[in-house]
């Protein structure tokens, strides 16, 4: 067996999934998956799907396909390169321009410059005639027809003038308005709590119902309790299903496909990544109700933890 052979069985191992599950989520038949972890590829089709058939298993059982390509590329068949037949032409030595020609740019870019200059001559003395010497004038005009006066503006309290009645007297204080209660938060409300291992955690508010909708083809794994409680959903979804769950406790979710899950909690979308790989997600009361498998479930994720470093 090969060491990426063997790379990919224990990824699929770990899933718990057989090669009969991995068939059906690969639409790969089974005696091409098994050539591919014992290292046979010359039993596939060809270099060019080899290289196929080993992206699409490993994104099935949760590993980055790119890098996987990467780690083993001397271990998988080269692509086949295309050959080109057609002639090359041969290059050409660059010619040097004409005396004649260079002559003419040379004019021809120092009347474009002159042509310029004057242009915008020509809009500066527009502006002065017709801009500021009009305000100018239009100054001067109104200095010259100013009227004299000696009058002066006399106290607003002398003797005779009208006081305020006692309808005009100073306002009082108005009364604010009293602030309005803060609203309640809404039961139901989702928010991210932490990152362990490739697992991330969510604290639920209430007993919403969350809604797990599949755009395409995706394997889905639900449990409650926690990674290694009850198991509710074991499957391969399809385009358009539907499934519903409530989040009245610990929910484990982990699905192959996130870009092809949407999960919508309350009327909103909970942000997965969206990327084309796999998504372990779990959903626990926000009030730190405890389960049976609570316990189960920290070393799940610990051996989850164990897992991705032993394989990086």
């Amino acid at each position: 067996m090969s060491e990426l052979g063997q790379t990919l069985r224990t990824a699929r191992e770990e899933m718990g999934l057989s090669l009969d599950e991995l068939q059906e989520m690969t639409k790969i038949r089974k005696h091409y998956l098994v050539a591919i972890e014992e290292g046979n590829y010359s039993a596939l089709p060809g270099s060019f799907y080899a290289r196929a058939f080993v992206k699409n298993y490993a994104e099935a059982v949760g590993l980055n396909a790119e890098e996987v390509l990467g780690y083993y590329k001397n271990e998988l068949p080269s692509a086949p390169q295309a050959t080109s037949t057609e002639p090359t032409a041969a290059p050409q030595p660059p010619r040097k321009a004409s005396t004649s020609r260079s002559t003419s740019e040379r004019f021809g870019r120092l009347g474009f410059s002159v042509l310029m200059w004057a242009f915008l001559g020509l809009i500066v003395f527009l502006l002065w005639m017709f801009v500021i010497r009009d305000d100018n004038n239009k100054t001067a005009d109104q200095t010259d027809n100013t009227p004299f006066t000696t009058a002066t503006p006399g106290p607003s309290n002398l003797p005779g003038a009208a006081s305020p009645g006692p309808g005009t007297g100073t306002p009082g204080p108005s009364t604010s308005p009293s602030p309005s209660p803060s609203p309640t938060p809404p039961s139901g409300a989702v928010e991210f709590d932490r990152k362990s291992g490739s697992t991330d955690h969510y604290k639920v508010t209430g007993q919403p119902t969350m809604q797990i909708k599949f755009s395409g083809g995706a394997w889905i794994e639900v449990r409650k309790g926690g990674r290694d409680g009850e198991l509710l959903h074991n499957k391969s979804a399809e385009s358009g299903e539907t499934l519903e769950i409530p989040l009245d406790s610990i929910i484990y979710m982990n699905t192959g496909r996130a870009d092809n899950t949407e999960i919508i909690i309350d009327g909103t979308v909970l942000e997965d990544g969206d990327r084309p790989g796999p998504k372990r997600i779990q959903f626990e009361p926000a009030d730190g109700a405890e389960t049976t498998n609570g316990a189960e479930t920290t070393d799940g994720e610990q051996q989850e933890t164990d897992n991705s470093e032993s394989g990086n």
